[in-house]
């Protein structure tokens, strides 16, 4: 019993200087925490004159131009459009469909 108190004080003395050191207060500057903001730098482009303007648009304009086909353009455009095909109707299909849903079921 007498080893077990030994042991005991032995550890509690070795214990309680580093429980006294945890609360303590830290040294003023070591333990505060510094926030720092960075703000980021605005860029301001400079102010294009009208002119300047007028030529960028004109040339996206052509550039967008040229890109698209110019079918596809007239196509749009024109207010006379072209018959959709009659074999691709709505009815057509499901008449279609239904004819050979039953040709399906006569052949089991």
């Amino acid at each position: 019993m007498k080893p077990t108190i030994i042991l005991g004080v032995a550890i509690l003395s070795a214990t309680l200087p580093v429980v006294a050191a945890a609360q303590s207060k830290p040294p003023a500057g070591s333990g505060d925490l510094e926030l720092q903001r960075k703000q980021k730098r605005s860029v301001v482009l400079p102010k294009q004159t009208s002119g300047q303007v007028r030529t960028e648009a004109d040339r996206a304009v052509s550039d967008y131009a040229a890109a698209r086909p110019t079918g596809r353009i007239v196509r749009e455009t024109s207010p006379v459009r072209p018959s959709a095909r009659p074999d691709l109707d709505y009815d057509v299909r499901t008449g279609i469909q239904s004819q050979r849903v039953g040709d399906a079921l006569k052949g089991r």
